[in-house]
């Protein structure tokens, strides 16, 4: 079975929120919707495939909440995937 490992390289600060991870108000502290209460948006991914090794960056294609998505993978093949707990 083929495996991919993806690895978050680099971050930066939620603007929405400026990395408090909420909406700022200390009466109804809402979860920020843009970095889901983490404070941090995924601006670099690494992903590594057991058969081809890294792949090059216009392999595949990431949001800031650090979604993957292949773009020449055979959906009909059975893939693992391995990634971080959150980015």
């Amino acid at each position: 079975m083929r495996t991919l490992t993806i690895r978050y390289t680099s971050f930066r600060t939620c603007p929405n929120c400026g990395g408090r991870g909420d909406d700022g108000a200390s009466w109804r502290p809402f979860v920020c919707k843009r970095c889901e209460g983490r404070g941090r948006l995924v601006t670099g991914v690494e992903v590594e495939d057991s058969e081809r090794g890294n792949l090059p960056r216009s392999a595949y294609d990431f949001n800031a909440k650090g979604e993957v998505y292949l773009l020449d993978l055979d959906e009909d093949e059975p893939v693992e995937v391995i990634r971080p707990e959150s980015p």
